[in-house]
């Protein structure tokens, strides 16, 4: 979906705690790092491995099993590997230039994602309680 058109984009959210200029700056951000996407005309597959990449991190805290979720993260690479020299042979730099939109992502904290994305569906209940009670199931 463009994000001209995207309603999470056209208007601020005016009960968020996130003030203006913070959704201008973290909206900004966002169209910067979707239009860099969008040049390189990432596909499916590799949005999906980019995907696992960003959330099979072995780095957070608390996890159970690091060495499981190290081995995922490897195995994501492993498959964005596979599938650009299968599908873009002649596009030899690809997996580095896929691999660099990333650290954009993380420009933005935690909480301005929640706000942004979130709040307007979940209201003001943290998204990890939520993921918390679904995964206590």
């Amino acid at each position: 979906m463009p994000l001209d058109s995207n309603p999470l984009f056209a208007t601020m959210d005016t009960n968020s705690p996130l003030n203006n200029v913070q959704q201008k700056k973290c909206t900004h951000i966002l169209q910067k790092t979707f239009s860099r996407f969008k040049m390189l005309a990432v596909d499916f597959s590799e949005f999906a491995c980019l995907k696992a990449i960003i959330l099979f991190r072995p780095d957070i805290e608390n996890l159970k099993d690091n060495q499981q979720v190290e081995m995922l993260h490897d195995h994501a690479q492993l498959m964005l590997i596979h599938h650009i020299k299968s599908q873009h042979f002649d596009y030899a730099f690809r997996f580095g230039r896929l691999l660099l939109l990333l650290p954009s992502l993380r420009q933005l904290p935690p909480d301005v994602v929640e706000a942004i994305f979130f709040r307007k569906t979940i209201g003001s209940t943290p998204i990890v309680k939520l993921l918390g009670d679904l995964f206590k199931c």
